[in-house]
């Protein structure tokens, strides 16, 4: 994912942790994201490359392990046998979850669980056990994590199904196309070219799940996507001014451009000697006067163009050749200071950063501009971004409202008492 360049960002850790929870509506569940084959064969692909691999890498920690780590597993097969496949083992709302969809969950879960412990103990030497707790506050083991992402995976499928059916969305032609081919490239990805349907359920049985399961989660996978675009819009389209410009002003967005002459190399870091640093200053102090004096607005943003691409050392206005469109404390405080300082339309004097100075425009809200880059290289608008946040509240609230319950006589699993 792509951010503001580093001129004028001031945390772009802190940034990536804010976009990616933005743009995340749900918690992730990688069967329901990737697809019901993607996740364990890519799982697959890591243990096997793992394997193959000559050597981990060598740290402290590892070259202190004196003995060799052994990895615990649940014994999956002895897990599997202890119920039917179709015995109804859970309710989530008004619907039956059987032991067959259950177990593939809490297996997919569980199987994330070794290939970390696997990772920590190949690379860093590191050994972890299933009572081990994953988190600081010491609340939760490894074994209960399994089942508590078991449960909140199959609740978030069963919001997705009822989000839909409760908006009327359902699956269009071009969804049942991508299916197929979905289906296509799982049985040649795991079965070879030549794989049959047969082939394709005997790899299934060897992941505990059925045809049936497998296009189930499809499905859902497919019906997840098009909940949004039946409501917002293949990129948000359909969302309207009106509530994507009251998002931008809830989160206090400010939109600016800005045109820095640098009193740093760029390519070193090194601070320009005086007589360079004087020469940007006196630069922008023309430009600032130059622009200052355009009253027109229209003429003011076509010389603001003008001047921008002639003297901008920026190299971030390649990607946001209109500016930036940001939330108070993702810039540098002097860049936010002078933006906020600004009524639309202003020009400011100009303004010293660590990077230079900074001749700033302050922008009118545009929810059609481009705010920040998805991880594939999509342009995300502040449209699209508003919308997602929508979805995502929405399927939280259908979330919410259901409530999983185990079925009588179901014991709840404990994966302490399968591990070998």
């Amino acid at each position: 994912m792509l951010y503001f360049n580093c001129c004028i960002g001031k945390d772009t850790k802190e940034r990536n942790k804010k976009m990616k929870k933005l743009i995340a509506v749900l918690l992730v569940v990688c069967l329901v994201f990737a697809g019901a084959i993607g996740y364990i064969s890519h799982k697959n692909d890591q243990v096997q490359a793992g394997e193959a691999s000559p050597a981990p890498v060598e740290t402290p920690a590892a070259e202190a392990s004196a003995q060799p780590i052994t990895i615990k597993t649940p014994d999956y097969d002895l897990l599997y046998a202890k119920y039917e496949p179709e015995q109804p083992v859970v309710t989530i709302g008004e619907e039956e979850v059987t032991w067959e969809e259950y177990f593939y969950m809490l297996f997919t879960q569980a199987r994330q669980v070794t290939d970390y412990f696997s990772a920590m103990a190949s690379y860093y030497g590191i050994a972890q056990n299933w009572d081990d707790f994953m988190d600081e506050e010491g609340t939760t083991t490894y074994a209960q994590f399994v089942v508590d992402s078991t449960e909140s995976a199959l609740t978030q499928l069963a919001a997705i199904e009822r989000f839909a059916r409760e908006n009327g969305v359902a699956l269009t032609e071009e969804n049942a196309a991508a299916l197929e081919e979905q289906r296509k490239s799982d049985i040649a990805a795991t079965c070879g070219a030549d794989g049959t349907e047969e082939d394709f359920e005997a790899y299934l049985s060897t992941i505990y799940m059925t045809r049936e399961l497998y296009d189930r989660i499809n499905m859902l996978n497919q019906l997840y996507q098009q909940n949004y675009i039946q409501i917002y819009g293949e990129n948000g389209e359909l969302y309207s001014d009106e509530a994507a410009l009251k998002y931008l002003k809830d989160g206090q967005y400010i939109s600016a451009g800005h045109i820095l002459l640098m009193t740093t190399d760029p390519a070193t870091g090194q601070a320009l000697d005086e007589d360079a640093a004087a020469e940007k200053k006196a630069s922008a102090e023309k430009i600032a006067a130059e622009l200052q004096a355009i009253e027109d607005p229209e003429a003011l943003l076509a010389r603001f163009a003008e001047l921008k691409q002639e003297y901008c050392e920026d190299t971030g206005k390649t990607s946001f050749p209109d500016g930036y469109t940001f939330t108070p404390g993702t810039m540098v405080s002097e860049f936010e200071d002078a933006c906020s300082a600004l009524a639309e339309y202003q020009v400011s004097e100009p303004v010293k950063s660590s990077f230079g100075y900074h001749v700033i425009i302050r922008l009118p809200l545009d929810v059609d501009k481009v705010m920040e880059y998805s991880e594939d290289g999509t342009a995300l608008s502040a449209r699209s971004i508003a919308a997602n946040a929508e979805y995502g509240s929405r399927l939280q609230s259908v979330l919410d409202m259901l409530s999983l319950s185990y079925v009588e006589g179901f014991e709840k699993i404990n994966i302490l008492d399968y591990l070998k």
